[in-house]
């Protein structure tokens, strides 16, 4: 199972942004929920526990939360509140999760040694790869290829990693699956740099990473809306946030099966 941006804290920023208005003006936009309050995150926390009894329902293997866990990375209510929520899921569901962000970005965007450092003190590693069944995934800290500038690095260190762990991946005969963030690109792997994709020269360099690896699915959230694009043999899947989505797309979550026929998922939308 996998959801995308809980984001604690998002509706009541929005409020602010578009100073109370909670109509949206066009198709993609996000605003603020009716009946969000300043300072609340009562609509962030009502979807997600909704999601959870969801979880504890289903029982799958795993959860996947693909970033943006909160609004700001060092608000220590948004983050007390947030794993609060994830109390309700039953012990036997392990949850991985995934740095986005707002969850390691000082300005929103920038990760620093302060801001990784707080984030693995309270949801643990930033890279990782684990295995179940016959498939094989790693879960990458895409805020640093986004903006490497105040952590280059660590950034330096997690692209050397990662070439490490996809050559061991080229051997080994689970397929291998890759989670994070941001999606490397929304359409094609040509379109121009911008705030739901990765820059261009981090995103050839990975989805050529990706591609000569033989990885087929990247999953992601980051644009609170879902969308697929391919390149070569990548699949890249973004996933609406399970939070406050952009106007024309649902709040929900996704269901994977890992088959020996590949990877077969569908979104469900949560009202």
């Amino acid at each position: 199972m996998m959801i995308a941006d809980p984001q604690f804290g998002i509706a009541s920023f929005l409020l602010n942004k578009n100073n109370g208005r909670t109509t949206p003006n066009h198709v993609g936009e996000s605003v603020a929920p009716p009946g969000t309050r300043a300072d609340s995150w009562q609509f962030e926390t009502d979807r997600l526990t909704r999601a959870i009894e969801i979880a504890n329902s289903v029982k799958p293997e795993f959860i996947v939360v693909l970033g943006d866990m909160v609004m700001d990375w060092n608000h220590t209510g948004q983050r007390s509140d947030l794993l609060s929520a994830f109390e309700r899921l039953s012990p036997d569901i392990p949850v991985r999760w995934v740095p986005g962000n707002h969850d390691v970005g000082v300005d929103y965007y920038t990760p620093t040694s302060e801001s990784l450092e707080a984030y693995r003190s309270h949801f643990g590693p930033d890279r990782y790869a684990f295995t179940a069944g016959d498939y094989r995934y790693i879960v990458i800290n895409t805020p640093l290829m986004d903006a490497p500038e105040e952590a280059a690095s660590e950034a330096d260190e997690q692209w050397d990693w990662l070439q490490s762990e996809l050559a061991e991946a080229k051997t080994d005969s689970r397929r291998t699956v890759l989670f994070g963030h941001h999606p490397p690109f929304n359409q094609h792997l040509e379109e121009e740099s911008g705030t739901f994709n990765l820059p261009i020269e981090a995103r050839k360099r990975l989805v050529g990473m990706l591609n000569d690896a033989g990885v087929k699915h990247y999953f992601a959230g980051h644009t609170h809306a879902n969308q697929v694009a391919s390149d070569a043999g990548l699949r890249v899947v973004a996933t609406s946030a399970v939070g406050v989505s952009r106007h024309g797309h649902f709040s929900g979550y996704r269901l994977a099966e890992m088959r020996e026929d590949g990877v077969h998922h569908s979104f469900y939308p949560i009202t």
